[in-house]
């Protein structure tokens, strides 16, 4: 199935702000992949693969409580 997106008409100014922006957020994204990265392997090498998989699944399951939280607060 194909999309037709709206196409986006933006002057020079905004285009190259645009895209400094995008191009800020991607190497931000990158960075915080490459940490992720070194701390989880950090983790494994201190604690184990099982004790980083309870962290990991505790973690998950504190944030979809909280998201629970908040959608019914709304």
């Amino acid at each position: 199935m194909r999309h037709n997106f709206p196409l986006l008409r933006l002057d020079p100014v905004a285009a190259g702000r645009l895209q400094r922006d995008h191009d800020r957020a991607v190497r931000k994204l990158a960075a915080a992949e490459r940490l992720n990265a070194a701390l989880q392997a950090r983790l494994r090498a201190d604690l184990g693969t099982e004790a980083l998989w309870q962290i990991q699944r505790e973690i998950r399951e504190q944030l979809l409580l909280e998201d629970l939280l908040k959608e019914r607060a709304a």
